[in-house]
């Protein structure tokens, strides 16, 4: 089972503000996170290379699907006017932390890499490669896996 996981970010924006009509004095949004879990992927690629000698460098592209989950949330601060208009504090039902997110998400994007076959022996075959996903961006939260392989092979 392969495992990915975004890097979850946060942000704090606030704005005070004295509106005509009304007691709200400032509304800050702290404490925002995203958070996008891979929990499955797979990739069909094509593959073209040049054989050098014993080596076969080669290049590839195609497509990567894969199935998560992801996560948003922030939480909103409203401040208002007591009443009688000589201070502040919470507004009624504040702070708030409203959250949005989806389990069994479908992914999708492309991935591009490079790789090596030397060919030891006419039977066995060492391979090396670097791989590169990126996946479309679902929330503002973009996810991207970087990979390296190594591998044998016997032809009988």
């Amino acid at each position: 089972m392969n495992a990915a996981t975004a890097i979850p970010s946060s942000f704090k924006i606030a704005r005070a503000f004295n509106p005509p009509a009304g007691n709200v004095t400032s509304v800050t949004l702290d404490q925002s996170s995203g958070r996008m879990t891979l929990t499955d992927y797979a990739e069909a690629r094509a593959r073209a290379g040049y054989v050098v000698g014993n080596l076969l460098p080669y290049g590839f592209i195609g497509m990567v699907i894969g199935g998560g989950s992801y996560n948003v949330s922030t939480r909103v601060d409203v401040e208002c006017q007591n009443a009688s208009g000589t201070g502040s504090g919470e507004c009624s039902g504040f702070p708030l932390t409203p959250s949005a997110g989806q389990s069994n998400l479908l992914l999708w994007g492309y991935t591009v890499g490079a790789g090596l076959d030397w060919a030891v022996t006419p039977n066995v075959i060492l391979r090396a490669e670097f791989d590169f996903d990126q996946f479309v961006p679902v929330n503002n939260i973009s996810l991207a896996l970087i990979s390296g392989r190594v591998g044998a092979g016997y032809k009988f």
